[in-house]
């Protein structure tokens, strides 16, 4: 069957999409809405994977693919269509995220207005067609008045690709730990699968596999959070350069790297949690979801050899602006100082980027306070990434943190 038959077909079952559907409402969620530190499974609503046309102006809309996320759109008037954005269920941080493809039969501009339920417009969007890399689109073409925002997008037979960031899915990690794995000082393991039956893996660069001293790196507990994986991907590349620091390093250290913890969420198009419905970064206490226990289980293992010590730990994220959440100063840590040198060994290598420090305490339930505790106050932190933050400076801040680590 032909695409285009096959959209026919989905416009007649959806007689349409002449009319918006009704919803709850959209009153915005707070950073941390209540019950978010409850793990234990709560129901999500799945996204019906799909692809809409329109006839009378030849677009076609389509949420089929992975990360991708639209539940609903429809036709306003001839070039202005309104898509109706849901979390997988609330209440949730605020980190509305969207993911689709869009294609018309003839060139032609359409306005498409995103709407979200239990949320507010947080993403600039990312665009890129095929051979193209992503880029954000300009600012003449979004508007963010109000809640949602108003995208105009020039679009014809060729497809263009619309997210909330640049799409980094399981199939990219996969790409990424291939090529890595490929390395003599560096192999792989899958350490535990999902709800929904994806692989976890961990990643381990040693230049010896009995080397009783440890690195621990993990990413991407929330969907979206492509940035932090971007300073991930920059990082570990670093620790397993070709570099003679590198290599001293890899001769006395192993480096564990984590570096999808919820494929579920990311490959689902989610805006924040698994698919049991929570927070993976609020599981570090009672670890109620499979994804949790099986990073918690494979790190532990460590401790398992003779004169093991975990030296620094990083969990890599992204908000609206870099920021390191470091330790508050009153809180003792097995190598004193050493986060402060950290710091100041990023600040003399990249002069120009300014470090925005804010150390905090061990009242949440994080991955970060799990570190500290569980590896005898090892230094640790919640390394984030600015959602805009511009790509090739995220690359070079990752990758002059791993130096400083190193030395």
């Amino acid at each position: 069957m032909t695409l285009h038959l096959r959209c026919l077909l989905v416009v007649a079952a959806l007689a349409g999409c002449a009319s918006a559907p009704s919803g709850p409402g959209t009153e915005p969620a707070s950073y941390d809405p209540p019950g978010s530190t409850i793990t234990t499974d709560r129901p999500i609503e799945d996204v019906r994977r799909r692809t809409i046309g329109f006839l009378e102006s030849g677009v076609w809309i389509s949420n089929e693919l992975p990360g991708g996320r639209l539940n609903d759109v429809w036709r306003e008037d001839d070039s202005v269509f309104v898509a109706r954005v849901l979390p997988e269920n609330a209440p949730i941080n605020n980190s509305a995220w969207y993911g689709f493809k869009v294609w018309a039969d003839a060139p032609q501009t359409i306005l498409l207005r995103l709407t979200y339920d239990a949320g507010r417009h947080r993403y600039w969007p990312a665009a890129r067609r095929q051979g193209e890399p992503w880029a954000p689109l300009p600012e003449h073409a979004v508007d963010t008045t109000g809640d949602g925002a108003t995208l105009r997008l020039r679009v014809g037979p060729d497809t263009l690709l619309v997210a909330g960031q640049e799409l980094f899915t399981s199939a990219d990690f996969r790409r990424w730990t291939d090529s890595l794995s490929a390395l003599p000082h560096v192999s792989r393991e899958r350490i535990g699968t999902s709800r929904r039956g994806r692989p976890i893996e961990m990643l381990t660069v040693t230049g010896d596999p009995g080397a009783a001293d440890h690195v621990l790196l993990i990413s991407r507990q929330h969907p979206p959070e492509v940035t932090g994986t971007l300073a991930l991907l920059g990082f570990v590349e670093e620790v397993a350069g070709d570099s003679p620091l590198a290599r001293a390093f890899r001769s006395r250290f192993q480096t564990r790297v984590v570096p999808l913890v919820n494929p579920d969420g990311v490959d689902l198009g989610h805006w924040r949690h698994n698919t049991g419905g929570a927070d993976l970064n609020r599981d570090w206490v009672t670890f109620n979801q499979p994804e949790t226990r099986a990073v918690r289980d494979a790190l532990l293992r460590v401790k398992d050899q003779p004169g093991a010590r975990v030296w620094f730990a990083a969990d890599f994220h992204s908000t609206r602006r870099d920021v390191f959440y470091t330790l508050d100063a009153d809180l003792e840590t097995s190598l004193p100082g050493f986060l402060d040198r950290w710091l100041e060994g990023i600040a003399r290598q990249v002069p120009e980027y300014q470090i925005n420090e804010s150390p905090t305490g061990l009242r949440s339930p994080t991955s970060r306070n799990w570190f500290y505790r569980e590896f005898d106050r090892v230094p640790s932190l919640t390394y984030e990434v600015g959602d805009d933050t511009d790509r090739a400076l995220i690359r070079e801040v990752a990758a002059a943190a791993a130096r400083s680590m190193m030395e």
